[in-house]
């Protein structure tokens, strides 16, 4: 599966700079390349639920404080109380809240914290899952649970930072199954591409499930940003690079990774469902794709259709007739996911190689062919020098 236990869900936030004292929305770059500013004279996201899937939330942070509440922990612990709970869902709450203020979050635990003592025999646990059903059984089926709960409490909008570094790169029927129950109650859901772009770039789920509205990484310029994994199941991006996001201590400090992405992501999405609650998921995945910076240059697996627009989304959605919650949802392999992958492209899709590995590649197969060429050289230098030993014994016949 993975070859280093970096998590996804667990590191969202690679820290790049020191706590602020600001609690209010960021004065970083990431509201305004989604236009959400203007966004805001049309809807702020009153009365929508966004439920962010995560490793639980801290509701008492001040840039969550009265807008999230903390639900169910689906891996059944009492860790509430120690000092890393939380760490990763309550910067992602912050991001959802940053973009939607008038929402409100609510916090399912279905993933660890990578400071969680337990988090590496979990993270085991979940890279064979499948192998030993009965020993997963409670943790491995959380994210499923998890989704159904969120569905069934009245969210409106699922957010999961989490992906194949946190244990989930394989398709799971159960997985899927839920995520459709979700999408046959209207219920919008997004998820991260994933933060492997620049290693392995493996497949990556929830995003690759049908219906899931994958989201990948961007820098400030709209170029992908180097980690954000590329694959045709890429719908847009939104910033994912000196994200500001709730910390621990109580401030923010600057984040990336594709789980930032996704939850600015998500907080787009409540603003749509917030002023037209009678879209279906299907018609809010295509007004963030057609209204996205890049749409008319068609798409492409690094950014998908480009950096989301909230304002034009919003205004565009207003010309949109409500369309049907509900999607088909098939098997493994038939279909795929709703986007481009559709069209018969290939599922995985690769990726140019890291100039670090290309180096050290081209060092290695240099030596090799050193090495071989040096071997070739003594093996013909030993059969000419018996060769020639042995011309005086014939020579003496």
């Amino acid at each position: 599966m993975i070859a280093v236990p970096a998590v996804l869900a667990a590191t969202a936030g690679i820290v790049t700079g020191t706590p602020s004292p600001a609690f209010a929305a960021p004065n970083g770059w990431e509201l305004a390349a989604m236009s959400v500013p203007a966004a805001h004279k049309i809807s702020k996201g009153e009365g929508v639920t966004v439920a962010v899937i995560d490793t639980g939330i801290r509701t008492d942070h001040k840039a969550l404080r009265g807008r999230a509440t903390e639900g169910t922990d689906f891996l059944g612990e009492t860790d509430q109380n120690e000092s890393w709970y939380g760490r990763h869902g309550t910067s992602m709450a912050s991001s959802v809240l940053d973009v939607a203020p008038a929402a409100k979050v609510l916090g399912l635990r279905a993933i660890r914290d990578d400071e969680d003592p337990d988090f590496q025999t979990w993270l085991e646990q979940m890279e064979s899952y499948g192998e030993n059903p009965e020993k997963e059984k409670r943790e491995g089926l959380a994210l499923e649970r998890a989704i159904r709960a969120a569905t069934d409490q009245g969210a409106k909008v699922i957010s999961m930072s989490l992906g194949s570094e946190s244990g989930f790169a394989s398709y799971v029927d159960d997985q899927a199954e839920a995520i459709a129950y979700a999408l046959s109650k209207g219920v919008v859901v997004i998820a991260a591409a994933g933060n492997e772009g620049d290693e392995l770039n493996e497949l990556s789920y929830p995003a690759a499930y049908p219906g899931v509205i994958a989201v990948g990484a961007a820098t400030p310029q709209g170029t992908r940003a180097e980690f954000s994994q590329v694959h045709n199941y890429v719908d847009v991006v939104t910033p994912g690079v000196e994200i500001y996001s709730a910390y621990m201590s109580g401030g923010r400090k600057k984040v990336q990774g594709t789980s930032s992405a996704t939850a600015l992501a998500a907080g787009v999405a409540a603003l749509i469902v917030s002023k037209y609650p009678d879209l279906s998921p299907r018609q809010v995945e295509q007004l963030l794709q057609r209204t996205a910076s890049t749409h008319r240059k068609g798409h492409n697996p690094q950014t998908g259709y480009g950096m989301v627009d909230a304002e034009a989304a919003l205004r565009a959605a207003a010309g949109l007739k409500p369309g049907t919650a509900a999607l088909p949802v098939g098997k493994q392999g038939a279909g795929g996911h709703f986007g481009p992958g559709d069209d018969g492209t290939p599922q995985r899709i690769g990726q140019p190689w890291d100039r670090a590995y290309l180096v050290i590649g081209g060092i290695g197969g240099g030596l090799g062919l050193l090495g071989l060429a040096v071997g070739l050289f003594l093996f013909l230098a030993g059969r000419r020098a018996a060769a020639r030993s042995r011309l005086p014994a014939l020579a003496s016949r």
